[in-house]
């Protein structure tokens, strides 16, 4: 099973002959990936974000994690070693795993199930929206 790094670049576009601000580009999150007896499961931190900010896809095969991190407020970090902004990850799932798919997200850290599904499974059911339920603090995920 392969894992991508975010792929997205960052952009500057030049209108007026001076550059517009670059966003940088998604921070690359790291991902635990396991299978159990009837599911794939893909666990990824991500800090600072609300269920509501987490775009999860499914495609050929490719399982999409992102998410936006809201502004923060301005501060003179004495160490920073994490952005706010945009996260990303693409994890190849392969053949065998898919729908349905569940999502959980607590204590910053995004749960992923994708079922184990059989070889003649539509693939047309890739395509479905999923939602990312909240989990309560101090439960696992």
């Amino acid at each position: 099973m392969a894992t991508e790094r975010g792929t997205t670049g960052s952009s500057a576009s030049v209108t007026d002959g001076s550059p517009t601000e670059e966003r940088p580009p998604p921070q690359e999150i790291p991902v635990n990936v396991w299978e159990t007896h009837g599911a794939l499961v893909v666990v990824a931190p991500m800090p600072g974000v609300t269920p509501e900010d987490v775009s999860i896809t499914l495609r050929g095969g490719r399982l999409r994690l992102a998410a936006e991190l809201r502004t923060p407020a301005e501060k003179e970090y004495r160490i920073q070693e994490w952005l706010y902004g945009a996260y990303e990850r693409l994890v190849e799932v392969g053949e065998g795993f898919g729908a349905p798919v569940t999502a959980t997200l607590g204590n910053g850290l995004l749960a992923v199930s994708l079922a184990r599904t059989p070889a003649s499974a539509d693939p047309g059911a890739e395509d479905e929206p999923i939602q990312v339920q909240p989990v309560a603090a101090g439960t696992s995920t």
